[in-house]
């Protein structure tokens, strides 16, 4: 995962009213009224490449899955910042099962198996997207949000590698340690007129997770997971943009508090704009880590 900060010394926040969308928002959304924020504040925009995403479904017991990973990495390793990857923990290989499966605990303590890393929202996304299998990826939702295996990964990136972006993203995100309350301020902008529908999306993504992982056989005590879905700021299917005529401008931020045994320094913000449902393509995204 890479890392791209450009300090600033402020920022002008200027909110704009939503269309109602057929999945709102959460009623539960984090007031950071009084919080006085961390000394970290930076911004992330990059108006002229189309930045790919990735949304790979995994699971701890799928034992193919880490062939995925491994060549979500070999991808990374050739697109650097515009490849987004992040790993969707859903379907059957993603279970708990009831009392492991029958190891011992490793030398940290950790029960085999016992971790649950799906949420909800993953699994509205599973079974939305109509995955039949794990591994399997999505890439930008191209074609409809059409799964594909690890093979056709490649294919579909190439053919949107050098598209001109159609909407700009500039993110950034603020955070402080004290409530471990993490900010996500995220302005889009026009670059042309586009018909239809789009939703503002923002997840949050912890990296490098070592956990148990069946990898082609073999039960792995100290595998690391990498860009594990962890939540979503705005809920599983996000907030709406008011309007998509080129220059048209909108802000929009959301907060939500980190577990305490999520791992700040591995959390990541991801934002992308995607146009609504059935088409659910995205056209633009940008990731962050809270802390640099």
């Amino acid at each position: 995962m890479k890392k791209l900060f450009i300090p600033i010394i402020t920022i002008i926040i200027v909110l704009s009213s939503c269309d109602k969308i057929d999945n709102p928002i959460p009623d539960d959304l984090i007031s950071t009224d009084g919080i006085t924020w961390d000394d970290s504040l930076y911004v992330v925009s990059n108006p002229t490449m189309r930045k790919i995403l990735i949304e790979e479904f995994t699971g701890h017991l799928c034992t193919f899955c880490p062939d995925g990973a491994r060549e979500i990495e070999r991808l990374d390793s050739i697109y650097g910042n515009q490849l987004i990857p992040m790993s969707i923990h859903a379907g059957s290989f993603a279970d708990v099962p009831a009392n492991g499966a029958g190891f011992d605990v490793n030398s940290d303590g950790i029960m085999d198996f016992t971790t649950d890393f799906t949420i909800p929202d993953g699994e509205t996304y599973y079974s939305t997207f109509g995955v039949a299998a794990n591994p399997a990826a999505t890439v930008s939702r191209l074609n409809n949000a059409n799964i594909t295996v690890l093979s056709q990964w490649a294919i579909d990136m190439n053919t949107i590698k050098n598209d001109v972006p159609k909407v700009s993203i500039g993110l950034s995100t603020l955070y402080d340690d004290s409530t471990r309350t993490v900010k996500a301020v995220v302005n889009t902008e026009w670059l042309s007129t586009e018909t239809g529908s789009y939703n503002l999306q923002i997840y949050l993504v912890e990296d490098s997770i070592v956990d148990w992982q069946l990898d082609n056989g073999v039960y792995v005590q100290y595998y690391t997971h990498r860009h594990v879905f962890r939540k979503t700021f705005n809920g599983a299917w996000g907030s709406a943009i008011p309007s998509s005529n080129i220059g048209d401008i909108n802000t929009q931020e959301y907060a939500v508090v980190l577990p305490s045994n999520w791992n700040k320094n591995n959390c990541i913000v991801v934002a992308h704009i995607y146009k609504a449902g059935p088409n659910y393509e995205v056209l633009q995204a940008e990731e962050l880590h809270i802390i640099p």
